[in-house]
């Protein structure tokens, strides 16, 4: 049973708001979303964008349900997770930027024998980019409890409703996403899908290096008083 004063239907709209906006800005996994439903088909942009609206759920449910702890821990240990996520970033932009497209008749983009290892491939990847996202959680805490839904959590529920909204959410706009880029295949053939790995892998990699930066002991401030900048 609800909590008293919550309609079922005004907070699954609000969870699918809330996760439609927060998935909105291009970050590291819309990137291999993009790249991925252009390259390899509207299936391998799905995926991907499921794995990340998964690893948005997860974060609204944090959020929905008050882990404090969790906060507490991926604030105590916000550098490391930054610190392997940047790695991470980097690695993968390498591996795009000088990845060579697949052309018919390559006997490799050709094999179908593993077709589910490859989309849970390209789902967990986006999913583990999204948790190694420490701005992420703390978006989900800001703006629940702006919205009075940090409680929430005390009624299965109601809980159940607004974490399967914010899931909704994320996928619409993942959905979206992915059938603007297919539209866009067209476009990018021959040399261009290698321009597309590079600009994805250039993209991934500068990501992954202020992942980097960031958690390296640097005085900002004197950075930027030295620089000459406000």
């Amino acid at each position: 049973m609800l909590l008293d004063g919550i309609d079922p239907i005004y907070l699954g709209i609000e969870g699918a708001v809330i996760g439609f906006l927060i998935a909105l800005p291009i970050g590291p996994a819309g990137i291999l979303c993009i790249q991925r439903a252009i390259s390899h088909g509207a299936l391998a942009g799905y995926a991907t964008g499921v794995g990340a609206a998964a690893g948005d759920a997860v974060f609204g449910g944090m959020a929905a349900f008050g882990l404090s702890y969790v906060a507490e821990f991926i604030t105590h240990y916000e550098t490391v997770i930054r610190a392997v996520g940047g790695v991470l970033l980097m690695w993968m932009g390498w591996s795009y930027y000088h990845h060579r497209p697949r052309t018919i008749g390559d006997p490799v983009a050709a094999d179908r024998a593993h077709p589910y290892l490859t989309y849970l491939h390209y789902l967990s990847s986006s999913f583990f980019i999204t948790v190694f996202n420490p701005i992420t959680v703390m978006a989900f805490g800001a703006v629940f409890a702006s919205r009075g839904l940090s409680n929430v959590g005390s009624d299965m529920l109601a809980a159940t409703i607004l974490i399967a909204g914010v899931l909704v959410g994320a996928l619409a706009w993942w959905a979206a996403l992915v059938l603007v880029s297919s539209a866009a295949r067209s476009w990018f053939v021959g040399g261009g899908l290698i321009w597309l790995n590079r600009v994805s892998g250039a993209a991934l990699g500068g990501f992954g290096l202020l992942a980097a930066i960031s958690v390296l002991p640097i005085n900002w401030t004197s950075v930027k008083a030295a620089a000459g900048l406000p």
